[in-house]
This record gives structure tokens, C-alpha cells and sequence, in this order.
């Protein structure tokens, strides 16, 4: 378990925007030695990260982030060791799903050596941590994926049938894990949408111009905390706190939580009426955001107004790996019109 960062650099600018990678090609060799020391082991752990790759998307970002003069980061360690793209725990499931699992998800977990679940759990907040100071003074964070053209290998692993995805797709940032949220997710609007339209008709438009134009894409409304979503969340309180909706220190530590800890037992208990240091206010903030009324929805489409924030992911479909230098460029391009447009 050799030390090396959290995350890559992959470029430096200015821009507006973030650019990150979550699940970039990471060699092999360093995650070898999370894993029990045998052949057999060492072998299926080979495998099943290859099966977890987003290949391609190391190249979209690095088509893209120079034509915005943006920073980008990417992963260092395979996803199939540490998803960057989830919470450390994940949701309670009676069966692991893609959407409901962790950063280790439960194959890795039991093939782990001594010490490296501690030793990735660490990892994960640092990679995090990147993240966060990376987007720090952003108006927006992008992510760039690629996704399989039949399907998940969740779904090709459970018996699922082949669907056909489109060469590409925007996914919106929406920071909750279900329509009955838990903990910090209690606190977001449910429809609150991390991409403006004017951000998806840019960017599909020029995406549609090299003939990669989106379609569908084929993730619930509702996912998991991903980092877009984690920034869209983190924004929010800072806004809420700003405005003087919720006490500083409160938005404070929910903007904190956001990156760290989106399940803190802390949270639930402060939100079922307990009262709980560091989280005065919250629970107000609940009243409207779980309320059967629309005013959380007007709250969001405020926040979003006022602050320019934005967060959003984009898919490439794997078969289309060699366009992906065309599709970082259109990606950018895209980005580019709408920052323009936008002041």
C-alpha cells in the first residue's frame, strides 16, 4: 500500500469550472496491495477492475480541459478498488446496486489485506479533500465518464437484457439518494437540478455538431452522491448561510458534511427534533425542504439563479473511445458558449 497523492493533476487553469475524472484508467500495480496476497485473489481482483474502467474518459478531459483553460483532476486508484463517485458507506441494501453502494463495494470488501480498509477509507477523504479545494472559488464542476453501451456490469451481472444507450448523454446533478432521503439529503430540494438548460442545449448542441449528439441518459432522477452533486450540495448551504437562512456555523458544517460525511448520525437526530451542537437551524431548513408544498422547489430554482451554480456529468459510450478527443473538444466548446452567454 504503497503512499503516492490522492488524485491527479492532470491540468491547470482558471476557468470557472472543475474538471474531474472520478473514473479514469488507474494502473493496477498500486491497488495490488489492498488486496490478500495470493494467486487466486490477486487474479479475480485483476479482473474485476477492469471490468469497472471508464476508458476513454481520461482522454475526453484531457481534449477538454485545455480549450477551457480549466483544472483537472482524475482519479489515482482504480475505481474498482475506491469509487470517488459514492459516500465511504453507501445505503443499506438488502442486495448491493450500483446506486445504493459504497466506495468499496462488497466483493472488494471481502477481498481486502489487513489494514486496507482503513488505510482506503482514509484515501477516499483525501481524494475528496482534493476535490473540494480543487473547486474551491468554481461557479461549476463537470464530470466526464464513460458508460457501457448495452448496459452496466451491474446489469450484464445480475441477468439483466441489453439496452442500447445513446453515444452520449448529460446527466443532471441531483444530490439525494432516494425520494426518502437520510441525513444531509433531507436538506436539498428534491428537484433541485445541478444543470441549467441553457448549460445542456450548449453543450449538446455542440456535442450533436461532431455527431455525438445526447440522448436519455439511463440513470434514475435520483443517485447517488457524486462529486457534481457533492459540490451542487456544498454551494447551497454556503448559500443558505450567506442569505441568512441558516446560522453561519450551521452552514458551515453541512457544507463540510457535504464532502465528508453526507450520513452523520448527527443529522438525523438534529432533524428528528433533538437538539445537537453545530446544527442549530437545520431543522427549519427541513421543514421546507421536506414539506409537501413547492416552496423548496422556488428555494433551489433561487439559489440557482443567484449564485450561477452549476454541476453535471457527461457520458461517452465506450464502443466510441476513439472519438473521445472529438467529444472533449465539443465538450468544451459547449461549456465555453455557455460561460460566454452567461456573463
Amino acid at each position: 500500500m504503497a503512499e503516492f497523492p490522492a488524485v491527479v493533476h492532470l491540468h491547470l487553469g482558471a476557468a470557472p469550472v472543475l474538471l474531474v475524472a472520478p473514473h479514469a484508467v488507474a494502473p493496477l500495480e498500486p491497488a495490488r496491495g489492498y488486496v490478500a496476497d495470493n494467486p487466486q485473489t490477486q487474479a479475480a481482483f485483476a479482473d474485476h477492475v477492469a471490468e469497472w474502467h471508464d476508458v476513454g474518459s481520461a482522454e475526453l478531459i484531457a481534449a477538454a480541459a485545455p480549450e477551457l483553460e480549466a483544472p483537472a483532476l482524475c482519479n489515482a486508484l482504480p475505481r474498482g478498488l475506491l469509487d470517488l463517485n459514492r459516500g465511504w458507506c453507501g445505503r443499506p441494501e438488502a442486495k448491493e446496486t450500483l446506486f445504493g453502494k459504497g466506495a468499496v463495494d462488497a466483493t472488494v470488501a471481502a477481498w481486502l489485506a489487513p489494514g486496507a480498509r482503513e488505510t482506503l477509507q482514509q484515501r477516499h477523504r483525501e481524494a475528496h479533500d482534493a476535490v473540494r479545494r480543487a473547486s474551491a472559488g468554481k461557479r461549476g464542476l463537470l464530470e466526464l465518464h464513460s458508460y457501457g453501451e448495452l448496459g452496466s456490469t451491474y446489469d450484464r451481472l445480475n441477468g439483466g437484457r441489453p439496452v442500447r444507450r445513446p453515444r452520449t448523454a448529460l446527466v443532471d446533478a441531483t444530490p439525494w439518494a432516494s425520494a426518502f432521503p437520510v441525513g444531509l439529503a433531507r436538506l436539498l430540494p428534491g428537484d433541485l437540478r445541478g444543470t441549467p438548460w441553457p448549460l445542456h442545449r450548449a453543450v449538446a448542441d455542440a456535442l450533436a455538431a461532431v455527431d455525438l449528439a445526447p440522448g436519455p441518459h439511463p440513470y434514475p432522477a435520483q443517485g447517488p452522491w457524486t462529486l457534481s452533486m457533492r459540490f451542487v450540495a456544498d454551494r447551497w448551504f454556503q448559500w443558505l448561510g450567506f442569505t441568512g437562512r441558516l446560522p453561519a456555523a450551521t452552514a458551515a458544517r453541512l457544507s463540510d458534511l457535504a464532502w465528508t460525511d453526507e450520513q452523520h448520525p448527527d443529522l438525523d437526530l438534529a432533524l428528528d427534533g433533538q437538539a445537537v451542537a453545530g446544527l442549530e437551524g437545520a431543522r427549519d431548513v427541513a421543514a421546507v425542504t421536506l414539506a409537501w408544498s413547492a416552496d423548496a422547489s422556488e428555494l433551489g430554482a433561487r439559489f440557482l439563479r443567484e449564485t450561477g451554480t452549476f454541476g453535471t456529468t457527461i457520458e461517452l459510450r465506450l464502443d466510441l473511445e476513439p472519438l473521445a478527443e472529438v467529444a472533449g473538444r465539443a465538450v468544451a466548446a459547449g461549456v465555453r458558449a455557455f460561460l460566454s452567454a452567461d456573463g
